[in-house]
């Protein structure tokens, strides 16, 4: 349809863009406040259609412990004047316009996929984000957010974060958040398998956290969530998380806390861990936060026999494989560029064949059923099928509007009117 034609014409004026925060441009307490979720994404689907009508073909946002982007297809001139209407909009105007980064076009696709394969995270090569960038995309895409030309960049990011993962070593001693919790358990405490851990959340971090513990040979684990379900974590292990309101409780009996649970608010205040300290008789407690925003009140650290780690501190625990990670990091990123090369070729001409085909099927509407048997005909023998196609235009009066026809091949363009023509 017409409509189609001008909505693909459209997207060859629009590109991928990017702009986002991340742990390497701010700390946890500016990443807490801009966080693009469910409820987000469909407020901004409005609010963007009412502020930038027809300007943005769409968007999808990811939120992580370590980052928070937001992707969109737009015109290159509209990315900062996007930006500043969606910081006023969330209310994050206090962090400042020089903790955001900003990416167009290639460099945009280039960062997705390095994103997506975990070389551009706090811990090098972790795996987790694969799992959180498909379930972002997913989330939008049941919202109805992703378009025709984000899921090609999408999906195209997806394959290309596989490849990665097969073709290089960044996946060889992987390493997760979860994991990494371990680690730091590990080096506070010399025989952790006697210690008890009491887990906040009941996601997949949530399970992969307890997972890691009970591999490791810490069997005292319980947990709180505001949802109660069963963790299935083997075959013949699995935790029932408590209500959150016996968070008092549970802290009083744990060790060792880990916090993973999805909140705009702390679950843990200063208060509740002071109440343990003195039922505890001041005995110390380690407090590990991997959420963000952050299930666990800052001020804790204030108290003594307390210890508090946030994801902030995740870099500074560990560097195991740290070299290694790193020089897979640079073949992948080499691979990367390679791979978006071809891919963002191979978007050029689906998007080119899509506007081709919809300037066509439009055309072959004029067309009497004489000329559609001559046409049909010519599909099987005519060599240069495009010049044909042309002068027939002209004899339209129309070749104006397939003037561009010449911008793919010979062979695609019979290929396509062999779709159009019924038994071609």
């Amino acid at each position: 349809t017409k409509d189609n034609k001008n909505a693909i014409e459209k997207l060859f004026k629009m590109n991928l863009q990017l702009f986002g925060i991340n742990h390497k441009t701010s700390d946890v307490s500016e990443r807490e406040r801009f966080i693009i979720d469910e409820s987000t994404q469909i407020f901004l689907e409005n609010y963007l259609k009412d502020k930038f009508p027809n300007s943005i073909e769409s968007f999808f946002g990811l939120s992580t412990c370590n980052r928070t982007e937001f992707f969109f297809i737009a015109s290159d001139d509209q990315i900062h004047q996007i930006f500043q209407s969606i910081k006023h909009a969330l209310d994050i105007t206090q962090i400042p316009d020089s903790h955001f980064y900003f990416f167009n076009k290639e460099d945009a696709f280039i960062h997705m996929c390095k994103v997506a394969c975990g070389i551009d995270s706090q811990v090098v090569g972790e795996q987790e984000i694969f799992g959180q960038f498909k379930n972002a995309y997913k989330i939008a895409d049941e919202l109805g957010l992703i378009k025709s030309r984000l899921r090609l960049y999408i999906d195209k990011t997806l394959e290309i974060s596989k490849k990665i993962r097969t073709t290089t070593k960044i996946g060889l001693n992987p390493l997760s958040v979860s994991g990494l919790a371990l680690n730091l358990v590990k080096k506070i405490f010399e025989k952790p398998e006697n210690q008890k851990v009491l887990v906040v959340g009941g996601g997949e971090m949530a399970k992969l956290i307890i997972e890691s513990l009970y591999k490791s040979g810490i069997k005292d684990i319980s947990a709180i969530n505001r949802s109660i379900k069963i963790l299935n974590i083997t075959d013949t292990y699995n935790v029932m998380p408590m209500p959150l309101s016996s968070a008092h409780k549970a802290l009083e009996d744990a060790d060792i806390i880990i916090a993973s649970a999805t909140t705009s608010v702390p679950i843990i205040g200063k208060g509740a861990v002071e109440s343990a300290l003195h039922v505890r008789n001041n005995k110390p407690m380690l407090f590990i936060d991997l959420a963000v925003p952050r299930n666990i009140e800052s001020e804790i650290k204030l108290l003594e026999q307390v210890y508090l780690f946030s994801i902030d501190d995740i870099e500074k625990i560990t560097k195991d494989n740290f070299g290694e990670r790193l020089a897979e990091a640079e073949k992948a990123s080499n691979v990367i560029v390679h791979e978006v090369e071809l891919a963002e070729k191979e978007i050029t001409n689906k998007l080119k064949r899509a506007l081709i085909r919809n300037k066509l099927a439009d055309l072959l509407k004029s067309f009497s059923d004489e000329d559609l048997l001559f046409l049909k005909d010519q599909v099987k023998t005519n060599d240069d099928l495009t010049s044909l196609i042309i002068k027939k235009a002209q004899e339209k009066g129309v070749s104006e509007s397939i003037a561009d026809i010449k911008i793919i091949d010979n062979h695609a363009i019979r290929e396509i009117v062999k779709g159009l023509i019924k038994d071609a």
